[in-house]
């Protein structure tokens, strides 16, 4: 796993093992974070994935409303450390 952004990475892997998505898209999410890392595509997909998913099938308003947020969660903070880690490098 990249040694950069190490928290959001867990965050994300932690999410994608507990939100009932599709077996090869898990699969495929799960692989490439233990061997990449964090990426913006991955998560704009995993979020696209998300919003698909029958809220009955999450179980209910309140863990839809739960698992959106964190999501929403690590990619804001993704894109801070993206934004913080340009900055340095421009400075």
């Amino acid at each position: 796993m990249s040694g950069k952004n190490i928290g959001e990475t867990q965050r994300l892997i932690k999410i994608v093992q507990q939100v009932p998505f599709a077996d090869e898209d898990k699969k495929r999410w799960l692989d490439e974070l233990h061997e990449n890392g964090i990426n913006g595509e991955m998560v704009e997909e995993v979020h696209k994935k998300f919003l698909e998913i029958d809220t009955e099938k999450l179980g209910g308003d309140w863990a839809r409303a739960r698992f959106n947020m964190e999501i929403i969660g690590v990619t804001k903070q993704w894109g801070l450390s993206q934004g913080s880690k340009n900055f340095q490098h421009s400075h």
